[in-house]
């Protein structure tokens, strides 16, 4: 899946002085465009999310119309003109395309014969807030197959 972002040009960063969510959508592959504040005090919104077929990690311009209306529900003084292509990156994704949403998968991969190998698959941003659950998780792995 792939998630693009725009910047908001300067004159417009200093009005948000946090991180702003929308409200979660049914069926959005992601959280939805959401904006975001670097350490340089400069705002960014996305990441839009789609299937794609290759790698490519340019930013479409066409789509600053799309970001700039579904950012207006929460920044109402944003226009098109304020957003420039920024980045783009590629994460993956359990959830096939139309299909029910999946979690991420964590397992020793012993049972397909790479036995010492612990999996983490399809981890996305929830991987960060519990991320030290999962490392007590796979350390339960690993002392169970007695890796350590």
């Amino acid at each position: 899946v792939k998630g693009q972002y725009f910047r908001v040009r300067r004159e417009k960063q200093a009005l948000v002085n946090g991180l702003v969510y929308p409200a979660p959508e049914k069926d959005l592959l992601g959280l939805g465009i959401h904006a975001t504040k670097d350490l340089s005090g400069s705002l960014r919104l996305g990441p839009d999310a789609g299937y794609v077929q290759a790698v490519d990690y340019s930013v479409d311009p066409s789509r600053a119309s799309d970001f700039a209306e579904r950012a207006r529900a929460l920044l109402p003084f944003l226009d098109e003109a304020d957003l420039y292509p920024d980045t783009a990156g590629i994460r993956p994704k359990l959830q096939a395309k139309g299909g029910k949403p999946r979690d991420f998968e964590i397992r020793h991969e012993a049972p397909r014969g790479l036995p010492g190998l612990i999996s983490l698959v399809g981890i996305e941003s929830p991987g960060l807030t519990c991320c030290l659950a999962i490392a007590e998780h796979v350390k339960g792995l690993a002392e169970e197959a007695g890796l350590v």
